[in-house]
């Protein structure tokens, strides 16, 4: 019964996505947090201080994260995940973006999962 219990719960974790759910930034010098919402559906919703600021569409293939947004005029992002501390952090790496002003801000945010 304990085999088939784990293996259960197993199988509903493989090929989990785990970007998806809600994730902050720490407080940045002048107290602003920043956060992200991806859904289920491929979607997202970004905020600043809980307020909505950018939603948008994304695919996740292995560790790169593909979005176009509201902004930037509807260019397309490409970054790689770098998880840690298990999967509960997370820093985006540029891949491609052309949008310079969105790709200087991802590229230093670090987010924690929460829970």
């Amino acid at each position: 019964m304990k085999t088939v219990l784990i293996a259960l719960v197993t199988l509903l974790f493989i090929g989990e996505n785990n970007l998806t759910g809600r994730w902050e930034s720490v407080p940045a010098p002048n107290g602003n947090v920043t956060g992200v919402v991806f859904k289920t559906d491929n979607s997202f919703e970004g905020y600043i201080n809980k307020k909505p600021f950018v939603t948008g569409k994304y695919t996740l293939e292995g560790d790169v994260l593909t979005f176009t947004d509201n902004g930037c005029n509807g260019a397309k992002g490409v970054y790689k995940l770098n998880f840690f501390s298990g999967t509960d952090s997370l820093r985006f790496q540029p891949v491609d973006d052309t949008c310079s002003r969105r790709k200087a801000g991802m590229s230093r945010l670090v987010m924690g999962r929460v829970k």
